[in-house]
């Protein structure tokens, strides 16, 4: 049993004409018109550029953007989708305070009595792995137990 569609002799010898054309045209731009309309009787010009054209338009690509890979995006991106269900407009400020600081690093500031030691973390780490590290920094009694988290915190999460 034979499957597919069995075209017209007319059309196979258009779709063959068409595939000719465009490979001489990449092949060799200048004589291909020449060459075509010597093989064919009465091909003219119109009909050369007519099997070069495209029939379908170029698939739409959606581009990937490029602050994927940041922390906060997928923060942002659930802030957006939250605004978008429920129209709540503080969600809206949030994600464009998170867009405006995306590329940002993180600044963490721990105070121990009256002390203020601040941090940077790489923007690569996603968000709630930092809130996560603030948290344990809560119960830190001096400097040396908050690196000791901190630096921790970096070797196992390396970003």
């Amino acid at each position: 049993m034979k499957k597919g569609y069995k075209y017209a002799p007319e059309t196979l010898l258009r779709i063959r004409r068409m595939r000719k054309a465009r490979r001489l045209y990449r092949q060799q731009p200048v004589f291909a018109y020449s060459i075509m309309s010597a093989e064919f009787q009465g091909y003219s010009h119109e009909e050369f550029w007519n099997d070069l054209r495209r029939r379908t338009p170029p698939k739409k690509r959606k581009g990937k953007s490029g602050l994927r890979r940041y922390g906060r995006y997928g923060e942002m991106c659930r802030l957006l989708d939250r605004y978008r269900q429920t129209g709540n407009v503080a969600d809206a400020l949030k994600a464009q305070k998170l867009r405006n600081r995306i590329t940002q690093p993180y600044r963490l500031q721990v105070r121990i009595g009256k002390l203020l030691k601040e941090y940077l973390l790489s923007p690569l780490i996603p968000v709630n792995s930092v809130k996560e590290l603030t948290c344990s920094l809560h119960g830190c009694k001096d400097y040396a137990e908050a690196d000791n988290k901190i630096n921790e915190f970096l070797k196992y999460k390396s970003y």
